[in-house]
């Protein structure tokens, strides 16, 4: 009511545009300038127009546009605060559109206002061509050497990740501000070229003419971080008080100073300045707490600050997602996420790649196919390349190669990055599909992106659950090859070697390899010799292998499992027997096996091996029992070999019939619908006895089951496995 009678009693309703905040307000200015007769006058219309469309609403920015189109001949004034306000709107595209049309219609050249609201819409866009044109325009109205539309090219080609053209805009500049320096220092440190961004910052303060501002030692702090090199960053913080005052109110750089401390690991640093911020703390600062101490593995204390925070953004849900997921606690992770979107939180990519990476280490396909449809198949976020490799491997991981497949060949070929070709041959690779991720490894090569290690490790992984032992040593021999990748072999590339060999009989050739190898062996490695020396009966090399294996990690009961196993396979019971009476004298045990499986609504179901504490444990059971009565009509003779109890024979079998796999198909064949694949996630590598029944329940129930295990997928189907029994 105050306000009403203040515009009542006021003449001139055009003053009070200043002081007004809120888009109801300005209905209100609005209408009293209508009726008092101004909304003919071309500066009243100026004054609203530049008022609502920088009032940063949607609705301010509509009406305003409104206005706009009902001027018969906007002046440049007015076309440079639309451009404005869609510059900082979610349609930034929309500004190149009303540039389009003012150009179209040619009443005014465009001025140094207009470029540099113009390039930082360009900036916000997926691609830089609309950018590159922007930039024709600028040097055909002789604008390129205005150091506000400079620093607008600078930013620019630093967004994009073309540092070079964008330091050439730099050096070329005749006159630089503190915003040329920390534009081109942000840029470096967000191409992760630190370096470049220090020894520019030496040259600003060489030059002795431009002082540091806020924002250039807010960017030299993501410097430090990229660089992990807390004692620079601590420099930086002294340097901060030397040249700078009131930094204690000061909570952008705050901020800042507290996320390089975090995410350089000095979570006690970053607590006790976290703690002196004086003004109210932000959004950003809790974040960098939060993700903090998720990535120093303290979970409880990253949680403890997130339930502290009053109002969380997307960056403080994305932090707790992410750490939750990147220590493991992947089912945390989706809950929490579910959470965040109960409450209205809008996911950003950066937390769907953390959701996505959940999802495939839990096999949750049916969340992640919801989240790929609701989110990027629509188009909002299609276009990010990182977010697209993080699809295409929950699809994979999930078992659903074909969605992953079909996602990739739909990505335009200028924009299949390195990481989305390495996210197809890996999860390929996970399938046993070696000449497809042969295919597409070739592919790489013919668009002229150079293969990395991480290429190199999904192309082996996949010559070696397909067999292709000739090409997996010629894809081995071009790593070393100057006039190739001339890529130096890494641990995971020589492991991936040993397995391949091992796997295919090759063992005397896969030993040799190991001996030559120019570092010393990891237990990977050794384990992979082991396995294969299981298969294949070489109880020779096995025990050198064994040996080494136990060597290295002592306390870990897999490994005196595996070579026990093969010992007993090789009928030396005596030598089996002592490996396991070494396990039980010093407390060693296997590690617990578990298995998810997720249903059609999204929820996940986590089994223990003979865990009956399941809500429909008695169902279970019952299904257990009518699919060991199947499986004994089918001639199925349970596998108890591997069984380490000293236990008479029946309750081995017990035993057997109670792992973890098994029970969660049970519970598949009692809740998945008739017609769908029974996704089943294992830690631990699939046993003998339970690969041989599941192949055996595929075919009597008539059930197309999947089984990703620490090695590999299994695709059961009629009664035989994708591995071809062998993994």
């Amino acid at each position: 009511m105050m306000w009403k009678r203040f515009l009542s009693e006021n003449p001139s309703p055009l003053c009070l545009l200043e002081s007004c905040k809120i888009f109801k307000q300005g209905l209100q200015i609005h209408a009293q300038i209508i009726v008092n007769g101004l909304h003919h006058q071309i500066f009243s219309l100026s004054r609203l127009v530049s008022f609502f469309s920088l009032l940063g609403s949607k609705d301010g920015l509509d009406h305003s546009r409104h206005l706009f189109s009902q001027i018969d001949c906007p002046n440049l004034f007015m076309w440079n605060t639309m451009i404005r306000g869609y510059s900082r709107s979610d349609s930034p595209r929309e500004a190149i559109v009303l540039y389009t049309s003012m150009i179209a219609k040619g009443i005014e050249p465009p001025n140094n206002f207009t470029f540099p609201f113009l390039l930082n819409s360009c900036a916000r866009l997926s691609s830089l061509e609309p950018g590159k044109e922007v930039h024709s325009h600028v040097i055909k109205h002789g604008l390129e050497s205005d150091l506000f539309v400079r620093n607008a090219l600078i930013h620019l080609y630093s967004v994009f990740g073309n540092l070079n053209l964008a330091r050439t805009l730099f050096d070329e500049s005749l006159v630089r501000d503190p915003v040329s320096y920390n534009t081109m220092i942000k840029g470096y440190a967000e191409v992760n070229k630190p370096e470049y961004a220090l020894c520019l910052f030496g040259e600003m303060q060489n030059a002795g003419v431009l002082l540091p501002d806020e924002y250039t030692f807010v960017a030299l702090f993501s410097v430090c971080s990229v660089l992990n090199e807390p004692n620079i960053g601590k420099q930086m913080h002294t340097l901060v008080y030397k040249n700078l005052s009131h930094i204690d109110y000061n909570l952008l750089l705050k901020s800042a100073i507290v996320d390089m401390y975090a995410k350089c690991g000095l979570m006690k640093i970053a607590e006790r300045l976290f703690n002196t911020i004086r003004t109210s703390k932000s959004a950003a600062a809790w974040s960098s707490m939060v993700s903090g101490y998720a990535r120093s593995g303290e979970i409880e204390a990253a949680r403890r600050l997130f339930n502290q925070m009053d109002k969380r953004d997307v960056v403080s849900w994305t932090a707790m997602i992410s750490g939750y997921s990147q220590a493991g606690q992947c089912g945390a992770a989706l809950e929490l996420f579910k959470e965040m979107e109960g409450s209205g939180i809008k996911p950003d990519e950066v937390t769907l790649v953390a959701v996505f990476s959940a999802c495939a280490r839990l096999g949750a396909l049916h969340l992640g196919k919801r989240l790929y449809h609701q989110y990027i198949e629509t188009g909002i976020l299609n276009r990010n390349t990182i977010l697209t490799a993080a699809v295409i491997d929950m699809f994979a991981k999930c078992g659903s190669i074909d969605s992953a497949l079909n996602i990739f060949q739909g990505v335009p070929e200028n924009m299949k990055t390195g990481s989305i070709f390495n996210s197809m041959i890996s999860g390929l690779a996970q399938h046993g599909l070696g000449e497809t991720a042969l295919r597409v490894f070739r592919e790489l090569t013919s668009t002229g992106l150079k293969p990395d290690e991480a290429t190199f490790v999904g192309a082996l992984c996949a010559c070696s659950h397909s067999g292709l032992v000739d090409e997996g040593k010629k894809l081995f021999d071009s790593m070393f090859n100057t006039f190739g990748f001339g890529i130096k072999p890494r641990m995971e590339h020589y492991g991936c070697m040993v397995d391949l060999l091992g796997r295919y009989g090759c063992l005397e050739e896969a030993y040799d390899l190991v001996q030559k190898m120019p570092f010393a062996a990891n237990s990977v490695i050794w384990r992979a010799l082991l396995s294969a020396c299981r298969t294949h009966g070489n109880v020779e090399i096995g025990e050198i292998a064994g040996q080494k294996l136990l060597e290295m990690e002592a306390s870990h009961g897999a490994r005196y499992v595996l070579l026990s196993n093969m010992l007993a396979d090789a009928n030396q019971w005596e030598e089996a027997g002592q490996v396991r009476k070494v396990m039980e004298d010093h407390g060693i045990r296997k590690p617990p096996g578990w298995s998810y499986i997720e249903l059609m609504n999204g929820t996940l179901h986590r089994f223990l091996a003979s865990d009956k504490s399941h809500p429909q444990g008695k169902e279970i059971e019952v299904m257990l029992k009518d699919m060991a009565m199947r499986l004994k009509s089918a001639g199925y003779v349970p596998n108890t070999a591997q069984v380490m109890f000293d236990v008479d024979e029946e309750e081995k079998e017990m035993v057997v019939s109670c792992h973890s796999e098994k029970l969660a198909l049970a519970f598949g064949l009692m809740y998945c619908s008739p017609t769908e694949i029974i996704r089943i996630v294992k830690n631990l590598r699939i046993c003998i006895d339970c690969h041989k029944a599941f192949k055996l329940v595929s075919q009597i129930y008539g059930r197309e089951i999947t089984v990703r295990d620490t090695i590999r997928f299994h695709h059961f189907r009629s009664g035989s496995c994708s591995c071809m029994d062998f993994w």
